[in-house]
């Protein structure tokens, strides 16, 4: 098995911690540092084209896997192996558990029509049980990844009506959505970026966000607006994430909510508040709470 990691721009420490990755795992770790590559699906594109193998899995780097128990991912890698020959296109969908804002946070499900454009951002606060996604596919001649949707809005597979489709019951993963205020606000937008479409006038995702910032948010401080945006259309969808009523926590995950919680969602005046706890700060005496 081989990590392909594939950096399209990154601006903090991807590249060295992936370094050190390589160093610690010779031979494990496949780097490509491309930082002009336009979008996502070239970026995954041009990670399928340096692959090997047959069996390919696309996984966001926030992915925490089950590691023991009932759920156990190598419970899922005995599966592909027994489905490992064979000529057919294949793909397998997962459902994955999430939590959003913190550890202990997760969405809840929200209805929207097609034309609620005016709550679209709502949209990247996942529920606690995501649908099933295609994430694994046994490799096939003319495979590869493409836009889909008005403007390239979002992407996917070529050809995937030829691929036999089969879906695997548990979880292997629990999607950790927790970034910074910025980072939930500049994804959010990325895809209102890709819709509107003007590239020549907007060449990068910062220059679209500055020139929408000022009427959407009332301030033309990133740092205020990503604010802002995560009270509007974060911190309202999230509940607490219960995982004897959905799934338990992967015990890495279980191990990072001991040692890092990095950030804790509270509640002050009748609303939802986050806190940034630091990247190495310990936990509080009320983080059980």
């Amino acid at each position: 098995m081989k990590l392909i990691v594939v950096d399209n721009g990154s601006t903090d420490h991807t590249k060295e911690i992936v370094h050190a990755l390589e160093t610690q795992y010779p031979g494990k770790i496949k780097f490509y540092d491309v930082p002009d590559l336009p979008d996502l699906y070239h970026n995954h594109q041009y990670a399928f084209e340096h692959s090997c193998f047959q069996w390919i899995v696309r996984v966001d780097s926030d992915y925490v896997a089950y590691t023991d128990g009932e759920y156990d991912i190598m419970h899922f890698r005995q599966f592909l192996l027994r489905h490992n020959r064979g000529f057919w296109p294949m793909g397998v969908s997962v459902i994955q558990t999430n939590v959003t804002g913190d550890f202990r946070h997760t969405g809840r499900a929200i209805e929207h029509s097609p034309a609620d454009k005016a709550n679209r951002e709502q949209k990247c606060v996942p529920s606690a049980i995501a649908r099933p996604m295609l994430r694994f596919y046994r490799h096939f001649p003319f495979f590869g990844f493409k836009r889909r949707g008005r403007r390239g809005r979002w992407k996917g597979v070529r050809f995937q009506r030829l691929i036999k489709l089969t879906q695997w019951s548990k979880p292997l993963w629990m999607h950790c959505n927790i970034k910074s205020d910025m980072n939930h606000f500049f994804r959010s937008e990325r895809t209102n970026w890709r819709e509107f479409g003007d590239f020549k006038r907007f060449p990068t995702l910062r220059s679209y966000i500055e020139s929408i910032v000022q009427e959407k948010y009332g301030t033309s401080d990133l740092a205020e607006a990503a604010c802002i945006y995560m009270q509007r259309h974060v911190l309202p969808y999230l509940e607490p994430y219960d995982p004897e009523k959905y799934y338990p926590y992967p015990a890495l995950v279980a191990e990072q909510m001991k040692k890092n919680p990095i950030y804790k969602i509270y509640e002050e005046e009748g609303r939802l508040k986050r806190r940034f706890l630091g990247i190495d700060h310990p936990p509080d005496q009320n983080q059980n709470d």
